[in-house]
């Protein structure tokens, strides 16, 4: 819109009753909602750009459609945009995105959810598994500061399953046969989170120093200060990178020390 056009537009305003004032001010609010949901999905993937269907990095633009950019992949001769083969690909209502994301955020129910974003409950059931589709796979590739780190562990699980071998089936929960936590009757899961709430996971086949070191040197930055329990795995870790290692052992009382602690991976 020219300058001039703006201008009239603006003189105008004093003319609107409550209810157009009302509807204006909510017009404007979703189209700058929905704007910046499309300025998040660009920066997105121009972080690390590549063909939705074929995953090659060789690419042209071709034009626009829905406010996002379309390209055509030269390896697949296919177009796409920057949702194309995400969860969220053909999901419509942009605008009411993030608050619905944040809504997920606040852990509410599917008709609170609903009602936040004035949506229906049948399309919040079904944003539901898109939203949470997409930020299953998300990981972090760095993290930084403070960076917390421990293991979990749940019973192996062969749900499923139809060869079944070394034990008899069993109901929902269950417990193990032997006494503590061992990786014969448990999965063992690393947790890594900062305090920016970057987090990442990684199943482990043991908890060795060389299978905890393969999933921390990627990701945890040379200058981060690692927060961990009394595991000397993440001892020799801290001793061959360098990196700065803050121990807290729970069974000595050794819960906070600071503005040091675990609390934040243990809620993961």
């Amino acid at each position: 819109m020219k300058a001039q056009d703006f201008q009239a537009l603006v003189e105008h305003f004093g003319d609107l009753s409550q209810v157009q004032r009302e509807a204006l001010v909510e017009a404007l609010t979703a189209t700058g909602s929905g704007e910046e949901v499309v300025a998040l999905i660009e920066t997105r993937f121009a972080a690390a750009p590549a063909c939705g269907h074929c995953g090659a990095a060789d690419f042209k633009p071709w034009g626009s459609a829905s406010d996002l950019k379309r390209y055509m992949c030269k390896a697949c001769a296919r177009t796409f945009n920057a949702l194309t083969g995400t969860p969220l690909a053909g999901l419509r209502l942009r605008e009411k995105w993030l608050d619905y994301a944040r809504a997920l955020v606040d852990g509410v129910s599917l008709r609170k959810a609903a009602a936040r974003t004035d949506i229906h409950l049948e399309t919040s059931f079904r944003w539901r598994h898109r939203f949470l589709a997409a930020a299953k796979d998300k990981k972090a590739v760095s993290v930084t500061g403070i960076v917390e780190a421990d293991e979990t562990f749940i019973l192996k699980s062969a749900k499923g399953s139809r060869n079944l071998v070394g034990r008899a089936p069993r109901k929902r929960g269950g417990k193990a046969k032997k006494p503590g936590l061992s990786t014969d009757e448990h999965d063992a899961i690393l947790i890594v989170r900062d305090r920016h709430g970057e987090t990442t996971d990684a199943i482990l086949t043991d908890l060795s120093a060389a299978a905890i070191r393969a999933h921390l040197k990627p990701v945890v930055a040379k200058d981060a200060v690692l927060v961990t329990d009394g595991n000397k795995s993440y001892e020799a870790f801290a001793a061959e990178t360098g990196i700065t290692q803050m121990v807290l052992v729970a069974s000595h009382g050794e819960r906070t020390v600071g503005c040091y602690h675990t609390q934040n991976v243990s809620a993961y």
